[in-house]
């Protein structure tokens, strides 16, 4: 796997340890290549990961990269829209963490991206706020934990919509490296009490430094 120092990497970083002998199954919607899912493996965070992305190459390359804990079962990939996948209810309840870098931008902000897979994962569509946060409600078991990354400029309207949804935010953070505090990165508990603790200067060591395994 190639080397990756963005969101993903991070994103994973910052997650609690998985507790020894009990299973913690993940879902990684938007799941792209899998770094995200591969990051997670390696740092022990999760130990059964379901991904899951609308596009076929990005499975594809997510197939290619985590071969290894595919055929350990470890991991399993579905091409699905989020919003289908969501309304299933045979999923719902079922996931102690639910792990997202979603699309930034709101629909018909900033400037849009030429290329179609750009435009794809900077800018909503059928994958909005709304919809991941209220997917979240319903797939994570009370007690529950989300992990995202979102930019700083959405910080109250990204509170207060997992919140209507019965994700309640816990803990925030700012990277040191991100000078400008351009993005946050979060963790949310479903059906959790009211009550954040927030960090600016996070500083995270041994990042998006995994080779392909």
């Amino acid at each position: 796997m190639k080397r990756h120092t963005q969101d993903g990497c991070q994103l994973a970083a910052i997650m609690k340890n998985a507790p020894p002998h009990k299973i913690i199954k993940a879902i990684n919607v938007g799941c792209g290549d899998g770094i995200i899912i591969f990051e997670m493996l390696r740092l022990h965070k999760a130990t059964q990961i379901v991904g899951i992305d609308i596009l076929t190459g990005a499975i594809k390359a997510a197939e290619n990269n985590l071969s290894g804990p595919i055929l350990e079962e470890k991991v399993h990939l579905h091409k699905i829209s989020a919003s289908r996948f969501f309304r299933n209810i045979k999923h719902w309840d079922s996931y102690d963490r639910f792990v997202i870098n979603p699309p930034f931008f709101s629909s018909g902000s900033g400037t849009e991206s030429r290329k179609a897979l750009d435009q794809v994962a900077r800018h909503e569509g059928s994958l909005s706020l709304k919809v991941w946060a209220k997917g979240a409600g319903k797939l994570l078991k009370t007690g529950g934990e989300l992990y995202c990354a979102f930019p700083s400029e959405r910080l109250a309207e990204c509170l207060k919509v997992l919140s209507t949804y019965g994700v309640e935010p816990k803990e925030l953070w700012w990277l040191k490296a991100d000078k400008r505090k351009r993005r946050f990165f979060l963790r949310a508990v479903r059906g959790g009490k009211p009550g954040i603790r927030i960090s600016f200067e996070t500083v995270l060591k041994g990042v998006g430094q995994g080779k392909n395994g």
